[in-house]
C-alpha cells in the first residue's frame, strides 16, 4: 500500500542497469596517475568512493574497456564480494573505468539522490541480504537488480527526501571525521607521551616530570600464564561468563556482548581456587588469530576465559595498570608483537614471548597523569562515537518513514 500520488516502480523502469569490467587478460592496474582511474570494490564505501587508493588502467588497455565508465549523474551498487554497497563517485572519478564487480544504474528518470537512499535502505537492502543467505558465493545479477521493487513518489517530493536525507548525511561525514582526526591527534599524543618525549606537568612541583624512564621486561613486574582448559562440554546455560577472544575484543572496545558461553559456578570456584581467577589490575591479551588486543580487568567482574587464546598477565607490580594498557595498545608495543611473531607462519603470542616484552617504566604519578590524559581523550572519542551512532540510528528511523510514505513531507519551502 502506497500513499496517494506515488507509484510502485521496479528499478528498470526507472534507470537503465549496466555492467563493469574488468581488464583484459595480461593486463595489471598501475598505482601511477595516467588520466584512466579504475574504480574497485575496496574503493568504496557506503555512499561514495574513497580516493586515497585510487588505481589506474595502462594506457595501452584503456581502449578495450572504454564503454565501460560510470559518472556522477551514476549510482553504482556491488554485485560480488560484499554485495549491495551503493553511492554515488566524486566529481574528480567523472569517466572513470568501473570494477566488473559492481554495476551501474544511469539514465536515471527519478532524483539520484532519492534513488541513492532507497537502494540503501531497509526496502533493498533486505532482498540483497536474502541474496547473500542463499548463494555459496552471492552474486547479484543484472536482471535481479532491474527486478527490484520500489515505492517512487512525485519528483518534487522525491527531491525533498533527498534534500532531508543529505542533511542527516553531512551530519554524519562531519562527525565520522571528528572521530578520525581525534583518533590521529590521540595517536599522536601516544607516540609522544609513551617515548617520554612530551612530559606533562608534575602537579605537585608545577613544572615537567624530569628524570630518566627504565625500561622492565613484563615477565619481571608481573606473573605471565594463562587459564586452565574448559572443555565445550562444560558449558551450561546460566553460570559464569566464559570469554574466549573474540569476547575480550569486543570487551576492549567497550561492545555490550549478545551471547556469552557460561561455566558452572562450582567449576568457575573449583579452578579460582586451584589457578586463581581475574582480578581487578589484571590485563589479558589474545595470543593468536588477532594478536595483541589487550583488555584491563575492571572491578566487580566475575568471568573466566579460554586457556590458549588468551594470556594472562597477574599480579602486576611497578606499572600502573592503565598506563600498561594504553602502552599495550599502542604501535609501539604493537610493533614489539610483530617483530616477536612474525617469522612463523601461523603467528601466536606466547607466555614466553610475552614474558620477554619490555615497557617503560616512569615514576609512578607520571604513570597515573599520562594514564588519565590518554583516558581522557578516549573518552572524547566515545563521546563522538557514541554521538555518530545516535546520528545513524535517527536517519534510519527517518528514513523508514519517508521512504515509505508514512511521513510526508512538506514541498512548501
Amino acid at each position: 500500500m502506497v500513499p496517494n500520488g506515488w507509484d510502485i516502480k521496479s528499478i528498470e523502469d526507472i534507470a537503465d542497469v549496466k555492467g563493469g569490467k574488468r581488464l583484459p587478460k595480461g593486463y595489471l592496474l598501475q598505482p601511477e596517475n595516467n588520466g584512466h582511474p579504475y574504480i574497485r570494490v575496496t574503493d568504496m564505501y557506503d555512499g561514495g568512493v574513497c580516493t586515497s587508493s585510487i588505481q589506474y588502467v595502462p594506457k595501452d588497455a584503456v581502449s578495450a574497456i572504454s564503454r565501460y565508465k560510470i559518472s556522477t549523474k551514476d549510482i553504482f551498487i556491488t554485485v560480488a564480494g560484499t554485495l549491495g554497497i551503493v553511492g554515488i563517485i566524486p566529481r574528480e572519478l567523472d569517466g572513470a573505468n568501473l570494477t566488473e564487480n559492481a554495476d551501474k544504474l544511469t539514465n536515471l528518470k527519478v532524483e539520484q539522490g532519492f534513488l541513492l537512499e532507497m537502494l540503501r535502505s531497509p526496502l533493498v537492502q533486505n532482498h540483497i541480504e536474502a541474496e547473500k543467505t542463499t548463494n555459496a558465493q552471492p552474486k547479484l545479477a543484472l536482471t535481479r537488480i532491474k527486478g527490484f521493487q520500489i515505492p517512487v513518489p512525485p519528483l518534487p517530493e522525491q527531491r525533498k527526501i533527498a534534500q532531508i536525507l543529505s542533511t542527516w548525511d553531512r551530519g554524519i561525514a562531519t562527525t565520522e571525521k571528528l572521530i578520525d582526526a581525534s583518533k590521529q591527534q590521540k595517536k599522536a599524543l601516544m607516540q609522544q607521551l609513551l617515548t617520554g618525549k612530551k612530559r606533562l606537568v608534575d602537579p605537585e612541583t608545577g613544572k615537567a616530570f624530569e628524570g630518566e624512564w627504565e625500561e622492565v621486561r613484563l615477565g619481571d613486574c608481573s606473573q605471565v600464564t594463562s587459564s586452565k582448559r574448559v572443555l565445550k562440554s562444560d558449558y551450561v546455560v546460566t553460570g559464569v561468563p566464559f570469554y574466549r577472544s573474540k569476547e575480550i575484543i569486543l570487551k576492549s572496545k567497550n561492545i555490550k556482548l549478545k551471547e556469552i558461553l557460561y561455566i558452572s559456578d562450582e567449576q568457575f570456584n573449583s579452578l579460582s581456587k586451584k589457578h586463581g581467577r581475574p582480578e581487578k589490575g589484571d590485563i589479558l591479551i589474545t595470543a593468536v588469530g588477532s594478536l595483541g588486543v589487550p583488555y584491563l580487568v575492571k572491578e566487580k567482574e566475575t568471568f573466566y576465559f579460554k586457556d590458549g587464546n588468551l594470556l594472562w598477565l597477574r599480579k602486576i607490580n611497578e606499572l600502573e595498570g592503565s598506563f600498561l594498557i594504553h602502552y599495550m595498545k599502542s604501535e609501539i608495543f604493537q610493533n614489539k608483537i610483530d617483530s616477536i611473531t612474525g617469522g612463523s607462519s601461523q603467528k601466536a603470542l606466547t607466555i614466553i614471548k610475552l614474558a620477554t616484552l619490555t615497557a617503560p617504566r616512569p615514576r609512578m604519578d607520571e604513570q597515573q597523569k599520562i594514564a588519565s590524559v590518554l583516558t581522557a581523550a578516549d573518552k572524547d572519542i566515545e563521546l563522538l562515537e557514541a554521538k555518530l551512532a545516535h546520528f545513524k540510528q535517527e536517519k534510519k528511523a527517518l528514513m523508514q518513514q519517508l521512504l515509505t510514505g508514512k511521513r510526508r513531507v512538506s514541498l512548501s519551502s
